[in-house]
């Protein structure tokens, strides 16, 4: 099974056109702050208005938080081929990614795999954890006959195999973690927590729009030992994009919120990685 470039992780498509409102997560309405001067236009971002609790066209909104959301590993595993950053701690970055993927080559030996899924209470807390094996084969099969896939981002990045967690000789994989939002759980909340694209998703003719909504990238660890990082917004839908207009509102409105509790901790013992999220969901 193949996936069409529309199942990146890395959602620049979804940037880079404007989501039809059939793709809404759910069509959550915002009024007008009540100070707001006469003939004053209304903010589009999320913290401008308030809720409604009416039902929208595709998908539902109520009182609860309850979300899918799965993780996802991204692997550099020879960051020295990086240009994003390359004097820095954390040298690889969204840019690598998309420019080996439209040049149909993978020199940083990327690999994007499928960490762990779950949902969220009715609050909006999600702890999600997740381990990772280092492998000598650098060729790691994610794929089944009956459609199952436990890879993700731009095909060219994985061809016929995954390269896995598997470091360069000589170099140490830089680790990025990458969350994803599914929408509310539906009868195919199995898929919702294990696939990129499940059947809930608006690109496949779902209820849900599916989006990234939060990312850590994790400098190179040569050592055993553990480090946390606060984690937010997807890099490509910040704070206020929906009235920049290079995002829709439905995507802002689930982006994770930086500085505000939301942690991943990266732990590394010996030839394995493990990783841990603790986030509310806005």
């Amino acid at each position: 099974m193949k996936l069409s470039t529309t199942a990146y992780i890395l959602s620049s498509v979804l940037s880079a056109a404007n989501l039809s409102d059939h793709q809404c997560i759910a069509q959550t309405i915002y009024a007008p702050d009540v100070s707001e001067s006469p003939g004053q236009k209304a903010s589009k971002s999320p913290k401008a208005g308030k809720k409604s609790n009416k039902k929208g066209k595709k998908g539902h909104y109520d009182d609860s938080k309850e979300r899918v959301v799965t993780m996802w590993w991204v692997l550099f595993n020879k960051p020295s081929a990086c240009a994003t950053n390359p004097e820095g701690p954390v040298k690889c970055g969204m840019a690598d990614l998309m420019a080996n993927a439209m040049a149909g080559k993978n020199d940083p030996n990327i690999a994007i795999i499928n960490a762990s899924g779950g949902i969220s209470g009715k609050d909006g807390f999600l702890r999600l954890a997740a381990a990772l094996y280092k492998t000598d084969s650098c060729a790691l099969d994610l794929e089944a006959d009956s459609g199952a896939y436990l890879w993700g981002g731009p095909p060219p990045l994985y061809d016929t195999a995954s390269i896995g967690y598997c470091p360069a000789d000589g170099e140490n994989t830089e680790v990025h973690i990458v969350l994803r939002d599914h929408g509310p759980p539906t009868e195919h909340k199995l898929h919702q927590m294990t696939r990129f694209t499940d059947p809930s998703c608006a690109s496949v003719g779902g209820p849900n729009l599916c989006v990234d909504s939060g990312a850590v990238a994790f400098p190179s660890m040569s050592e055993d030992g553990l480090m946390a990082k606060d984690v937010g917004h997807f890099p490509m839908f910040p704070p206020g994009c929906a009235d920049a207009g290079t995002c829709e509102i439905e995507v802002e409105m689930v982006q994770l919120v930086a500085n505000s509790g939301n942690e991943v901790t990266l732990i590394r013992t010996g030839d394995a990685f493990q990783a841990v999220a603790e986030i509310t969901l806005p």
